[in-house]
């Protein structure tokens, strides 16, 4: 029986040195980067639809350059109590190696949303494509991606603050590469109601990329007209 428990010992203590080693050399592989996102929604409701305007203010290389600057708009319809569908365009002033280029976002979406005590799901499925010009200008190229995207608030009795977790996947969809699997976001936020009708999150957020992990702060302001 000694025997026996000093090899499962061994053996767990080699594949503990072998994961370790498996997550150091992903993680040597990866560079680190931060920035600060800003956004700001209008919303306004209509019967059974919902349109926003919304803007976004990205930057990166630690906070030391701008990484876009965007424009957008989005309609979503009621289509059943706890679901909505819609559709929205996003103009985005992209930062390319110190120049800057505008790309076009055409995206779709679906969005579900359910209650469970004091616990608030949602998931939005997305599917986007991205219209830029790419190495030939007059030949412009496209990212296609599916995005999905899971959130979960928890409402505090007598609080007002609302704790709000999240995570996001990139999947490319019109790209031969050996792994779709593009990008996760793990986020987790603080949203708080300024008065009946605006709300303001702040929040950090975590995108793990192939060779790139970014760290972020975000503020977001909402407002409902």
């Amino acid at each position: 029986m000694e025997l026996k428990s000093e090899r499962m010992r061994i053996k767990r203590n080699v594949f503990i040195f072998l994961v370790l080693t498996i997550l150091s050399c992903n993680a040597s592989a990866q560079d680190d980067d931060f920035g600060l996102w800003l956004e700001a929604f209008a919303n306004k409701k209509y019967s059974s639809s919902e349109f926003s305007l919304y803007s976004e203010f990205y930057t990166y290389n630690n906070n030391r350059s701008i990484d876009r600057i965007s424009i957008g708009l989005e309609g979503d319809r009621d289509v059943f109590s706890f679901m909505k569908a819609g559709v929205g365009y996003l103009l985005m002033n992209k930062n390319k190696t110190e120049d800057y280029e505008l790309r076009h976002r055409f995206y779709a979406n679906v969005k579900f949303k359910w209650e469970v005590f004091n616990l608030r799901f949602s998931l939005r499925e997305r599917y986007q494509l991205t219209r830029y010009p790419g190495h030939n200008l007059e030949s412009p190229e496209y990212l296609n991606y599916w995005r999905n995207k899971m959130k979960i608030s928890y409402e505090i009795p007598s609080c007002k603050v609302k704790p709000v977790i999240g995570v996001e996947t990139f999947i490319l969809t019109n790209k031969q590469v050996s792994d779709r699997l593009d990008e996760i976001r793990y986020s987790l936020s603080a949203l708080y109601p300024l008065t009946d009708s605006t709300d303001i999150e702040l929040y950090g957020l975590v995108a793990q990329m192939h060779d790139l992990n970014q760290y972020i702060i975000g503020v977001s302001y909402q407002i409902k007209l």
